[in-house]
């Protein structure tokens, strides 16, 4: 995970708070590009000039050749407001959470995933388990990936919550690993049409949260209740496996 520097000079005699929000648009754009990880990144004024750092899964991650439609729109209106050009650089890399993303020139399958810890993608290779970026997948919507971060947020939201364990745990915890919950429903929306849009097999990942590790009824598909257990832990994570209804899952730590 690398540590990039967007800065830009206020040459103008524009409010600074104004290009505070604006600066904030065009951050929600990257993000919603698939360009930038995570919610959160650190910003400041200095002098003149307005720094955001965010976190990125490449050292190319913010070159223009990636930017939609949005990033370019909006960046072209900070600039003329500060009458100066935004200026990227890296930092470095994050080696507390650095990790390697995918080099696959094409993935077998995608798995989508994530938990309330990491800023990842959400969309992992079935190939080499390592984080896809989503601007390496065709456009989702609307010139960008929002359904996809909309799940990945919903996500978050409900493992937080069983995390904490005070507040929600119950709900929260149903949501990820019933089949038919909203949250799951949502999750599989999601991922048949990103196999259609992106002609790779995409799997979600169903949450296990069971006692009974050697229980007859977890090794079946809890949709079609045919087998989905692996004869070997698919990346030494993945327990179960459905390639009919396109499910992953895995024996549960607290079994």
């Amino acid at each position: 995970m690398y540590i990039q520097e967007i800065s830009l000079e206020i040459n103008s005699n524009i409010d600074k708070n104004d290009i505070v929000d604006e600066f904030g648009i065009l951050m929600s754009h990257y993000r919603g590009n698939g360009q930038i990880q995570g919610n959160i990144q650190t910003e400041y004024i200095t002098g003149n000039k307005i720094i955001r750092l965010p976190y990125t899964l490449e050292e190319n991650s913010l070159e223009s050749k990636i930017n939609n439609f949005y990033v370019d729109r909006q960046t072209k209106k900070i600039e003329e407001l500060c009458n100066s050009k935004i200026q990227i650089k890296i930092v470095g890399k994050n080696y507390d959470t650095y990790i390697s993303p995918c080099t696959c020139e094409k993935s077998d399958f995608y798995i989508l995933i994530t938990n309330y810890i990491t800023i990842e993608s959400p969309i992992s290779c079935g190939t080499c388990k390592q984080s896809v970026p989503l601007y390496r997948i065709p456009k989702y919507h609307d010139h960008g990936y929002m359904p996809i971060l909309s799940w990945e947020t919903n996500y978050i939201s409900c493992d937080s919550l069983q995390m904490n364990c005070e507040v929600g745990e119950r709900w929260a915890l149903n949501q990820m690993q019933n089949f038919n919950s909203t949250l799951t429903k949502q999750g599989l929306k999601i991922c048949q049409k990103l196999e259609t849009i992106s002609d790779t097999p995409t799997y979600y990942y169903l949450h296990n949260y069971r006692k009974h590790r050697a229980s007859f009824r977890m090794n079946l598909c809890p949709n079609c209740n045919h087998n989905w257990a692996l004869k070997s832990r698919l990346h030494n994570f993945y327990d179960f496996k459905c390639d009919y209804c396109r499910l992953v899952s895995t024996v549960s730590m607290n079994s």
